[in-house]
């Protein structure tokens, strides 16, 4: 049984058609990427998994159950970080908690556990206009493990950041989320960022999106800076490139 599954999911709103009769699925402790065009339907798919939006055909299935249409199994996390400027980054980091039902305090003490691992120590009172575009997208990323510690959804997470940041936040994310076992779907019109981050990747075609290609990711772990020069790298990227 997969983790998460989004079966034959078809989509349209009036005359535009966006998804047609996509299937991708997520195993447990699994990193895996969607690539495609810009506007192909990539944030639809996202939004139908987490139940924002109903699939005009189509079903997502959860630990095997039905989830269609049903919002608060799992985390998203969008591009912009959206942290709110008049709350300190541990009460930012919090909400998702107090949420759920924990007393403000206690979920302090827990998120505040996680700072260190987040490359967040010392931050817990700084404001978000006061930490650096990749701290705050750190930041982002440590309030969606948060809501939902198991299943991530990442729409771009590092795609508003200069390349040097956006280089770092990668390794740092693979060492980070390696560690929590989480089963993560992320967004990203970079193929490099897919390779070195999946264990699988699903290109998407124009709109209407279809899978064009199912590809697994066979390069060694752990991955480094040398990934990228490897052979079999390039190899997988030329490929990728083909079909975009």
């Amino acid at each position: 049984m997969h983790k998460v599954e989004a079966l034959r999911i078809s989509k349209n709103y009036g005359d535009l058609d966006t998804l047609e009769d996509v299937s991708v699925y997520l195993d447990e402790g699994e990193f895996v990427a969607i690539v495609g065009p810009s506007g192909c339907g990539k944030s639809t798919l996202f939004n139908i998994i987490a139940g924002l939006h109903l699939p005009d055909e189509g079903q997502v299935l959860i630990d095997g159950a039905d989830f269609t249409g049903r919002t608060g199994r799992v985390s998203y996390m969008h591009q912009k970080d959206l942290l709110l400027p008049w709350k300190t980054i541990l009460d930012n980091v919090c909400l998702p908690l107090v949420i759920k039902g924990l007393p403000w305090r206690q979920a302090r003490v827990q998120a505040a556990s996680y700072f260190p691992a987040f490359g967040l120590g010392g931050f817990e009172q700084s404001y978000p206009a006061q930490l650096s575009g990749g701290m705050r997208q750190r930041a982002a990323l440590l309030r969606t493990y948060l809501f939902a510690s198991d299943i991530m959804l990442l729409d771009e997470p590092f795609g508003a950041l200069d390349a040097i940041t956006r280089r770092k936040l990668q390794f740092w994310l693979l060492n980070t989320l390696e560690r929590y076992q989480a089963s993560i779907f992320l967004i990203t019109h970079d193929v490099d960022e897919a390779l070195l981050l999946s264990d699988r990747i699903y290109v998407l075609s124009e709109r209407p999106a279809r899978v064009k290609l199912e590809l697994e990711v066979d390069l060694p772990r752990p991955r480094s800076e040398s990934t990228v020069a490897l052979p079999r790298f390039i190899e997988l990227k030329r490929h990728i490139l083909k079909l975009l």
